[in-house]
């Protein structure tokens, strides 16, 4: 299993929280950031979850995380 990294704020080591299924073969997978809480989909297109490809106006600077209002807490 390679590592998965976000692409909003491209810390590694996403966790898994779903993965489809047909037939018994994954055919998706929903990761979700351990850093910076970014859910997604690696089914979806490369303008929404691609390195150097997504607009960098939706990144996130993992290294100062505080600086971003926190609108919902865990």
């Amino acid at each position: 299993m390679s590592e998965t990294i976000c692409p909003r704020c491209s810390s590694s080591g996403a966790a898994t929280d779903y993965q489809g299924m047909e037939d018994g073969t994954v055919i998706w997978t929903i990761h979700r950031c351990v850093v910076c809480c970014f859910s997604w989909r690696d089914s979806e297109p490369p303008s929404s979850i691609g390195s150097g490809v997504r607009s960098a106006d939706f990144a996130v600077d993992a290294a100062n995380l505080d600086r971003y209002p926190k609108i919902l807490q865990q």
